[in-house]
């Protein structure tokens, strides 16, 4: 199964996003906690939401850039949730809500778009 499709199957359940995220460090979880927490979710469900909507959503432009950026990572697997998960998280203190990192491989108006629904739905 490829890497990217591992992640959304496995991370579209709460209990383990949460535990993925939680491995992550404290840094980014805290990110991610805050994010989930404004909008009224545990990390959990914050995380599994963002892996399905990513994977409802996104084009293989998008898998493939993921892909890429995953390969010859040390724990391919958090990474590729880590930047399905960069352009929903606070960033500087400021919600990312609206845009996209400029630092994440998948970005671009193709990804925006596809995570326009999640966001509204929070």
């Amino acid at each position: 199964m490829c890497l990217v499709a591992e992640i959304i199957h496995s991370c579209s359940n709460e209990k383990v996003a949460q535990a993925a995220v939680a491995s992550m460090g404290t840094a980014f979880a805290g990110k991610v906690g805050e994010s989930a927490g404004a909008r009224g979710l545990s990390v959990g469900a914050f995380t599994a939401r963002a892996v399905k909507e990513f994977g409802a959503s996104s084009g293989e432009a998008e898998r493939e850039a993921i892909l890429k950026a995953m390969h010859g990572s040390d724990q391919p697997i958090l990474m590729g949730l880590k930047l399905i998960l960069s352009p929903l998280i606070e960033t500087e203190g400021a919600p990312l809500r609206g845009r996209v990192q400029s630092s994440n491989p998948a970005s671009g108006a193709s990804q925006r778009r596809a995570f326009t629904k999640f966001q509204q739905a929070l």
